[in-house]
């Protein structure tokens, strides 16, 4: 049950726009995606003060804490939609962003990609690839960061395995993070 969703593009942007479903299914899976990107930058936050303040200093009490509220909210949401509908919201296009830093110029959007939290950052234009994204998981995983971009001639490219190893020689398949992208119309 694919929901077509569209968010306005960080530029302005010629392409059609797709209708925004305002439904009980949307708010299940905004509900679900915010929920995994919360959960996602707490355990971020968590490892990164016990890493460099370690595991006993107020700061990763505090974020501990945060993980723990995270993962009740989790919780409320998986008992109230049930987790199947979590999973499946989970696999939709994105449906929501999170954007940190300041609104006309965000250092990073988060979204939902495949179930898992993406850090997604421009990248200067070049006179090949015109529209470039760096995508990086959050928490940091051994595979990543990678680039996913638009190319002056039309066609798309990402780094990911997935696209290297059986989507390359095929110009009308996208991987799951050049489809989110094109998704939001970012691409």
């Amino acid at each position: 049950m694919p929901l077509p969703v569209q968010h306005p593009p960080p530029q302005t942007d010629d392409r059609p726009r797709r209708a925004v479903i305002h439904a009980p299914a949307f708010k299940a899976v905004e509900l679900a995606q915010r929920g995994r990107m919360i959960l996602d930058v707490a355990e971020a936050d968590l490892a990164a003060s016990e890493s460099f303040l370690g595991p006993f200093h107020d700061t990763s009490w505090f974020f501990r804490r945060a993980l723990a509220d995270a993962r009740n909210s989790w919780d409320r949401l998986r008992a109230r939609y049930g987790l199947a509908v979590l999973e499946a919201a989970l696999d939709e296009p994105p449906a929501t962003v999170l954007t940190l830093g300041r609104s006309s110029t965000p250092d990073a959007v988060l979204v939902v990609i495949a179930g898992k939290t993406y850090a997604l950052h421009r990248q200067p234009p070049s006179v090949d690839a015109p529209r470039i994204w760096q995508l990086t998981r959050i928490p940091l995983s051994d595979d990543g960061p990678f680039h996913a971009c638009r190319l002056s001639d039309g066609s798309t490219q990402c780094d990911c395995a997935h696209w290297i190893y059986e989507i390359a020689d095929r110009s009308d398949t996208f991987c799951k993070h050049l489809a989110a992208l094109d998704a939001l119309g970012w691409l």
